[in-house]
């Protein structure tokens, strides 16, 4: 263990019990699948695992902050658990994450990450569990057509985002089949080029998906960058996975056969630092006008998908207010100010209305957004929905939207 230790991306929640409240902490990339339980006494000692302070450093800063004293045993004890955990950056996490990506890249398919905790992994479950989630859906006037060229959906779970999802694949379910779906999901790990492709199937309880692996090809072909060089990324990602179990039930219930190629997006924060386009970005624009002129000169119909939430606010991702009624209604009214950018199909004046706030609500879902307007040119844009879910403790809160492009 480092003798300055450094925490790995993690998300920290509370939870009710009999003992009191608990702090549960959990890998926010999704690699490791261990959660770990503590006393709100330990946050502190969580605050300073930077990288900077030492045990000695810890036991001084904590001792100043609460006027009482933490033995170094007591450190290296909350130390030791989450380097089993693998929670701790060190030789026990690189080499234990040196053996996964070894094992994803011998492996021919990716397989399920969300299986059981996000949805149903036993099939006739999953495929009910589905319908009622689809069947929710009312028959609106302002219906999109039949032909859909793209979807923005949610990337949240499923129960928490029901309503979106119920309206963006009830669109896809209205819509004439395409042989060909992008979807352009999330990157919620860092990596080191702004988009992860792969040429492995898709494994869920539904069955295996085939990725178009000629269209894969092409694309890093056309790119100056490696553009499997993060292709690790996809292990654990759920923004994909979450709206291929839609199209993948959709498809199968319509008897029709269509393949995927699924694509992370990084996240854009240096344009927004360098006051630029992301097109400026290295790489960026290669694969926006490679998909662009891809998807144009294929005969068969395609559809992309942006897996994309919106906001986060909160303590719980770094801000310093409670959630207020006042405070979500702004946050509501800024989200929309920004939808009516995707509205009008400008990816521009979307991306620029987040840079000027510097994202000051956390938006995760940019690129993909950002991208699926780009290739899609000129559009008709429909906002289908917008919700917020926030937590009982008003630590927290995520918005996301469903929109259909046509």
């Amino acid at each position: 263990m480092d003798e300055k230790p450094k925490l790995r991306p993690v998300e920290v929640f509370p939870v009710k019990s009999e003992r009191g409240t608990i702090v549960c902490i959990r890998d926010a990339t999704g690699l490791s699948d261990r959660v770990v339980t503590s006393s709100p006494r330990a946050l502190r000692i969580l605050e300073m695992l930077d990288g900077k302070h030492s045990v000695l450093d810890i036991q001084a800063v904590f001792a100043r902050a609460t006027g009482e004293i933490v033995f170094s045993d007591e450190i290296r004890k909350v130390l030791s658990v989450l380097d089993e955990a693998l929670l701790l950056e060190g030789e026990r996490f690189e080499t234990w994450r040196k053996g996964m990506v070894e094992s994803f890249a011998r492996s021919r398919v990716r397989k399920a990450a969300s299986a059981g905790h996000g949805y149903p992994s036993e099939t006739k479950e999953l495929r009910t569990f589905l319908d009622r989630i689809l069947d929710e859906a009312e028959i609106r006037k302002d219906a999109p057509p039949p032909e859909l060229r793209g979807l923005i959906a949610p990337h949240i779970d499923y129960e928490r985002g029901r309503k979106s999802y119920t309206d963006a694949f009830a669109a896809l379910r209205r819509s004439t089949p395409p042989e060909l779906f992008v979807i352009l999901g999330t990157a919620h790990t860092d990596t080191a080029e702004r988009f992860a492709l792969t040429r492995k199937n898709f494994e869920t309880p539904l069955g295996e998906t085939v990725t178009d692996t000629r269209f894969v090809d092409e694309l890093a072909k056309r790119s100056s960058r490696d553009l499997f060089h993060d292709e690790f990324a996809h292990r654990s990602e759920h923004s994909v996975e979450l709206e291929l179990l839609f199209v993948q039930h959709l498809m199968q219930k319509a008897k029709w056969d269509f393949q995927v190629v699924p694509i992370l997006c990084g996240g854009f924060q240096e344009a927004m630092e360098k006051d630029t386009s992301p097109m400026e970005l290295p790489g960026v624009r290669e694969v926006i006008e490679g998909l662009r002129e891809m998807i144009a000169r294929r005969k068969r119909t395609c559809v992309v998908i942006a897996g994309a939430d919106l906001s986060h606010v909160g303590p719980r991702f770094g801000g310093t207010r409670r959630l207020t009624e006042a405070f979500l209604r702004n946050v509501a009214a800024a989200d929309r100010a920004t939808l009516a950018f995707v509205e009008k199909g400008d990816a521009d004046g979307f991306f620029e209305n987040i840079a000027l706030e510097e994202n000051a609500r956390n938006i995760c879902g940019v690129a993909p957004i950002y991208v699926t307007l780009k290739v899609l040119g000129s559009s008709r844009v429909k906002c289908l929905r917008y919700e917020q879910w926030s937590d009982e403790e008003g630590s927290s809160c995520v918005t996301f939207a469903a929109c259909a492009i046509s």
